[in-house]
């Protein structure tokens, strides 16, 4: 059994010294520095022999040296140049047999077009706090490849993607995520497992991508073969879901006030249509003092298709 592993805390001490690497904050690098914590996250992953991976952040390689064996190929997008080029080094003898190292901006990449060449099919991460909800949603909106995400991020956005209706942290990225994914499990880690150790805990995550952005709630209200030319037509789609995503952050905007006034606050469109919403608010069993954080991701696109001039179209039933 291997002992030196990448992620004992000695050894990456010696890999960062031996290459003169200071971690920077503002790319938000804590490395994992406990192996048997990246064996849990690995096999919570529930690797196949023939998945091929996307990595983001890999760093000096901690996770990656535990996938290798698992898989068929892992694609690894790293940032920090200098921290690229230390991991080119450590990993010589896999790169471009089981290794693609991408040296981009991860916020800056095309997943669509990276998950056709390579045929992408899972994400397991440890991923750099400061870019983790951005990227998880970006790469929701630009491909449906990857069916299963496994990351690793700060508590805090732990909680939002985690969070319920009336919680306190549920928000515009919980309504956005649960658009596209399900929560499936999660486990706990320490800041202690982590170097630099971040001021707060972490959590690995599994997240499962959904089969129709559409639930069953809002299906029952579209002809069958109407939802079938929506779903096919990927121009009304992303559009759909572009305006969708503003309707949400407009609701959430003046999170303080009531639903109503956040929409208000917004727009004119909101305001000469203040009469529909608040009737369709009550069609939906919502009162007219309804908070943003109290309506479900389903509830959010019943109440958009219903006041929408554009996608009203849609329900061919009475809600």
């Amino acid at each position: 059994m291997k002992e030196n592993y990448i992620s004992t805390p000695s050894r990456t001490a010696e890999i960062l010294k031996q290459h003169n690497l200071v971690l920077k904050k503002s790319y938000g690098q804590n490395f994992l520095i406990d192996t048997n914590v990246l064996k849990k996250i690995v096999n919570f992953a529930d690797l196949k022999k023939d998945d091929v991976i996307l990595e983001v952040g890999p760093g000096i390689g901690s996770l990656t040296e535990i996938l290798i064996p698992r898989i068929k190929k892992i694609i690894c997008v790293e940032l920090d140049k200098n921290v690229a080029a230390v991991f080119k080094k450590i990993f010589a003898s896999e790169t471009s047999r089981k290794i693609i190292l991408i040296t981009e901006d991860a916020m800056k990449l095309n997943y669509y077009d990276i998950c056709q060449k390579y045929d992408i099919n899972k994400f397991v991460s440890n991923l750099p706090y400061n870019i983790a909800a951005p990227l998880i949603l970006r790469i929701l909106n630009q491909t449906d490849k990857i069916k299963d995400f496994y990351v690793t991020i700060q508590k805090d956005i732990a909680e939002r993607i985690l969070a319920k209706p009336g919680d306190r942290n549920y928000n515009a990225f919980t309504v956005k995520l649960n658009y596209y994914a399900s929560f499936i499990g999660s486990f706990p880690i320490s800041k202690t497992c982590f170097y630099p150790r971040p001021f707060v805990d972490s959590v690995t995550v599994y997240l499962k991508r959904k089969s129709s952005f559409f639930p069953e709630k809002v299906t029952d209200k579209i002809n069958s073969i109407l939802l079938g030319g929506i779903l096919s037509n990927s121009n009304l789609t992303v559009n759909f879901t572009g305006d969708f995503f503003k309707f949400v952050e407009d609701c959430f905007s003046h999170r303080r006030k009531k639903l109503i006034n956040s929409l208000l606050l917004s727009g004119n469109y909101y305001k000469d249509n203040q009469d529909k919403i608040l009737q369709n608010l009550e069609i939906l069993g919502f009162s007219k003092g309804i908070r943003p954080e109290e309506l479900s991701c389903e509830d959010y696109l019943m109440l958009f298709i219903t006041i929408s001039a554009e996608y009203g179209y849609f329900f061919t039933k009475e809600i």
